[in-house]
């Protein structure tokens, strides 16, 4: 049987990490290309040791005489930087696992749908910014892309199997570890605080994401680009179990759920193996777990993270979406660096779009279909969301 061969962008972080352990219970099936893993570079020789990749790309030329000391085979090339990160990227493979965090991973993600047949896509931050390019660039080249958020697979999961007319679809929010805190309670929130998520196992960034329910407001945007849906038919629903993870309601007032573990494994799995199905061994669920299970409807006007997303969308102002992630990425790591509190952040984030929006002013740039223009706009964005962040310190 020919191996399915795989290039994995972030190999080091939570997705790719959970894609790499699916791929040591199956070597007999896929083949591994590529692996990036930016500044960690140990863990990335480990892995290039064990998976011996025909290229690895990490984030500093300086370290490549520590990297090669590292590796124990021959037949590897060395890549690094942004331009190596490109270069990786224009390998053709079967899938490609696009796990970069943030802005960063989009010129290499629109590279790897040039070159590749399946792209499935980790990176929210990507689709907010440049929804419609990605697509666009997935109809050109016929690239199938596959969502690996575990709501997004949900719902993919459910509209496959299908011909209902979508009346609206439900993306489910834990509620994160500050649920109902008041806004008292929020003045004391720490670094650790926010990056434990009562369910999940994530990174820093999009555990503090789920905090302030950013997450779940990048999801929204990310919904209307993979569905194509109107933005009103996307809606958030409290689902503190973390056991559904996605619901879609139909014309005829039926509803599909998807129930599974809180756990990476099986959206990752369902993507590389599509359009077959697999033999989840490790995962059993019982029906038990369906026992007690709550949803509550969100009020929008009471999570400013959904509100500011809403206000982007009704808006059509697209340079909006990229100055929301943008800043909201800035704001994040300035939180966990320490810099401001955890109430600032989506501050941070509202000054930003208001500041960014007025230096735009009636320009009549076209900032959702032009990689080099997104690009200018996000670091314009980072720059001065930086400065709003020195007036507060």
């Amino acid at each position: 049987m020919t191996k399915k061969t795989i290039s994995i962008f972030g190999s080091t972080g939570s997705v790719g990490t959970t894609t790499l352990n699916i791929l040591r219970e199956n070597k007999e099936i896929f083949d591994v290309k590529i692996l990036t893993g930016y500044k960690n570079i140990n863990d990335l020789a480990s892995l290039a040791n064990e998976f011996n990749p025909e290229a690895i790309c990490f984030a500093n030329e300086s370290d490549l005489e520590q990297v090669k000391k590292k590796i124990n085979y021959d037949e590897v090339e060395y890549y690094f930087g942004d331009d190596g990160l490109l270069e990786c990227s224009k390998v053709s493979v079967d899938i490609v696992i696009a796990g970069i965090v943030g802005l960063a991973g989009l010129p290499p993600l629109l590279e790897s749908i040039k070159s590749s047949k399946k792209v499935c896509i980790a990176n929210k931050e990507c689709f907010v910014s440049a929804g419609s390019l990605i697509m666009n660039a997935a109809n050109k080249y016929k690239t199938q892309i596959l969502p690996l958020d575990s709501e997004h697979s949900a719902i993919f999961q459910i509209l496959e199997n299908t011909n209902n007319d979508v009346k609206d679809i439900f993306l489910t929010a834990s509620g994160g570890p500050f649920y109902k805190y008041s806004s008292d309670e929020l003045l004391k929130v720490k670094v650790d605080d926010a990056i434990k998520n009562p369910n999940w196992v994530m990174g820093k960034k999009i555990s503090v994401d789920s905090a302030t329910l950013m997450n779940k407001g990048l999801e929204i945007i990310e919904a209307k680009h993979l569905f194509n849906l109107d933005e009103s038919k996307i809606k958030v629903v409290i689902h503190r179990q973390s056991i559904a993870h996605g619901i879609v309601s139909f014309e005829d007032n039926t509803f599909l759920a998807a129930f599974g573990y809180p756990d990476m494994t099986h959206p990752v799995k369902y993507a590389i193996f599509y359009p077959k199905n697999y033999n989840n061994k490790s995962q059993k669920m019982n029906i038990e777990l369906l026992n007690n299970l709550s949803f509550e409807a969100v009020n929008e006007e009471e999570y400013q993270a959904l509100k500011l997303v809403r206000s982007v969308l009704k808006g059509n102002d697209k340079e909006k979406s990229i100055i929301l992630n943008s800043s909201n990425e800035v704001a994040v790591k300035a939180f966990l660096d320490k810099k401001i509190r955890f109430i600032d952040i989506l501050v941070v984030v509202e000054e930003s779009i208001e500041y960014v929006s007025k230096l735009l002013g009636n320009e009549t740039i076209n900032y959702s279909d032009n990689l080099d223009n997104i690009l200018y706009l996000d670091s314009l964005t980072r720059q001065k969301t930086e400065e709003l962040i020195k007036l507060r310190i």
